[in-house]
């Protein structure tokens, strides 16, 4: 699957968001982020902050999250 331009989640149905591959741009509003999966309970993305210290180690962490709650 070929990724596309960033694509509002909040305007996606629970389904349509279950086939965004990961690493996706979204939004949600005005916020801009990569799409990392989905739990049980929720959606997860990490929302695009510059420059923050360790930012590769969070999108790791909370990618492991939405694997291990799927």
């Amino acid at each position: 699957m070929k990724y596309t331009k960033a694509v509002d989640v909040w305007a996606l149905s629970q389904d349509q968001r279950k086939q965004l591959q990961i690493g996706q741009w979204v939004t949600a509003g005005s916020a801009r982020g990569q799409w990392l999966g989905q739990t049980s309970r929720s959606d997860v993305a990490a929302w695009h902050h510059e420059g923050i210290k360790g930012w590769k180690a969070k999108v790791s962490t909370l990618r492991a999250y939405a694997k291990n709650w799927s």
